[in-house]
Order: structure tokens, then sequence, then C-alpha cells
């Protein structure tokens, strides 16, 4: 294999890169006290699928974490394995320290799951399911009440907390769904896919809840495929794609990878000779050129190239530079960028 090259580093974490792949350091499992949760070498298979394939990451107290990938790269393995749903094969796996192969007891007490499905029962109320679950964690009736009333009224459900569930749209089941995972207030959270068939108004709703749960000193762990929300209140992400882990650092981190869609546009005025336009289309930099009018150019460049020499070499064969435009790559850029490879 060869040699890794070293990536930039950002917040005092180093990583590495390797044929366009962004990795993480090797973690020392016994080094840190503000891990909520450790992977080390983790594998997983499904007969001869291997879903999680030699991963490994840290999610840190406290953070909100994003964890990306296509359908089917193996997220919800990744996240069934971490509340004790699933076994690994092999690879080290602690939640807040505890082993899940030993300790999944007392993992379940500590984390919050809640899966894309509907994990409650249409039949009864709203208030009778999260009550049900209330006393699976031995929570007392007065603090379960306490508890159910915040959650619903954070929601925007207390009115309908009488209502059963059946007689629910799917965004208004969902947010009881969400509500169940928080009932036993965790201390950390995993959310797969919690916008799913919310409204506009649901989403923003459960995202304002993320960011208040999350200030009170919890640790959110949230998988979804709408990136703006990823990008609006994620402290760093993973991507993985056909169970590897193939990114993990801070979005803006990723978005300064190579080929991850960034451009700049220069807008340019001025006569251009025949020449000079053969060697600005042989330029590597050069994405494309486009002439709007007898004497005016839009030039498209990589992100990554020389802004400077562009500029300079531009400059020699028109009068003037009239703008310059950066356009930033969002987090889909980035995901695409790496997944479709």
């Amino acid at each position: 294999m060869p040699a890794c090259r070293q990536a930039g580093k950002e917040n005092g974490d180093s990583s590495t890169t390797l044929k366009g792949y962004w990795f993480p350091s090797p973690i020392n499992m016994n080094e840190r006290s503000d891990t909520a949760v450790e992977i080390k070498n983790l594998n997983k298979n499904y007969r001869k699928i291997k879903a999680l394939d030699d991963v490994s990451l840290d999610i840190e107290k406290g953070e909100i974490f994003g964890l990306l990938g296509p359908n089917g790269a193996g997220k919800t393995t990744l996240v069934k394995c971490m509340n004790t749903l699933l076994k690994p094969d092999k690879g080290i796996l602690r939640v807040f320290g505890l082993n899940v192969r030993k300790d999944h007891k007392k993992i379940r007490k500590i984390v919050g799951y809640v899966p894309t499905d509907l994990i409650i029962y249409r039949h009864l109320s709203a208030m009778e399911n999260l009550m049900l679950f209330s006393s699976l964690y031995k929570i007392g009736k007065k603090e379960a009440l306490r508890r159910i009333e915040k959650l619903l009224k954070s929601f925007d459900m207390w009115e309908w907390r009488r209502e059963k569930v059946k007689n629910f749209s799917s965004g208004m089941a969902q947010k009881i769904n969400i509500c169940r995972g928080l009932v036993h207030e965790p201390e950390i959270l995993i959310l797969d896919e919690p916008t799913n068939g919310l409204d506009p108004k649901s989403r923003q709703a459960v995202r304002d809840f993320i960011i208040d749960f999350n200030k009170s000193g919890k640790t959110v762990l949230l998988t979804t495929h709408i990136m703006w929300s990823v990008e609006e209140i994620c402290s760093r992400v993973a991507i993985i794609d056909k169970g590897k882990l193939i990114a993990l650092d801070s979005i803006t981190s990723l978005k300064a990878l190579r080929g991850a869609g960034k451009k700049a546009d220069f807008q340019v005025q001025g006569l251009l000779k025949e020449d000079a336009e053969r060697n600005f289309k042989k330029m590597i930099e050069v994405k494309s050129i486009k002439k709007d009018h007898l004497d005016k150019y839009c030039f498209t460049i990589e992100a990554d190239s020389n802004f400077e020499a562009v500029k300079k070499d531009i400059l020699k064969n028109f009068t003037e530079i009239r703008g310059f435009n950066l356009k930033e790559p969002s987090l889909e850029d980035v995901f695409i960028s790496l997944t479709c490879n």
C-alpha cells in the first residue's frame, strides 16, 4: 500500500488522505476521557456481505455528530451496534466507556435511539405510549408525567396527548417516536433519519430541540440524507460507503478536499487573441470558457488552483477583471464526490 500523505490539521486533530479519501488518526482507546463513543476496527458481516468493514471513529462528549452515507452503506448497522441491538463480529465499541458486548443493559439506560421506523403502538394515545415506555425504564409516574409534558410541549403535541397514534399524520407520529427515545433522558441521542415525513415547520422544531438538547451537555448522533440540516447543526461528520469509512472531519475541512466541487468564476472584459484563447483552454485550472459578448468572457477554475497565478495570466490578455465569484461547495457536493467514485 502506498504511503499516505499528511493532510492539514484543524483543532489539533491530525488526519491522512489516500486516493481522495480522508481518514482519521488512529484512536488510543485509553487516552481520551472526553469521548462518548469509541470505535476501533469494527466489523459486521451479513453472510458474505460486509456491512461494516474495519470502521474506526470516535464521537466526542457534547457534540452533534453527523453520520452520512448512501442507502445500504452501513449507517443503520453501525448505530444498532452502538445501542446493542446488534453485536459486532470484530473490533472495539464503547459507549461512555461501557463495552457493548459486556455492558448492554447499562448502555441502554444512557442511549436514546430513534430509528426510521416507528416504535410506538398505534392503538394507544400519545400519552399512553410515553407512559408505557417510561415504565420500562422504571420511571415513577409523577416524574414521567413531568418529562412527557415537557417533551410534548416542545414538539407542539401537548393538545394531542389523548389522541390515538393511528389518527396522526406520519409527521405527528414521528414526533411521538422521538419523544419515546428521550423520555428516559439519555446521555446520547441517536437519531436515524429523524425528519422523515416531517413538514418544514416540524423539521425546524426537531432541529431546535436537538440544539437545546445538546446545549445541556448531551451528545447527539444524527444520520440523515437532508444535507442542509447537517451543515446547520453538526460539528463533525463521518461518511461511510459500502461499509467503509471514507471521510471524517469538520464540514469546513471536508469542503476543502480536492474534487468537492468548489469553483471560482472570473468575469473579464477585453479582446482576446486566438492563440491566447487556445493557451487558456490548455490550462489545467480552467474548467470552461464562456464568451458572453464580443469582449466579455467568463472563466471557471478549480478551487485548488493557484488563484493569483490565474489572475496574472488573465490580465496578460485582458484589459480588466470585472468580477470574481467563489462558489463554495455544499455538503451534498462533498458527499457525491466521495461516494460516486
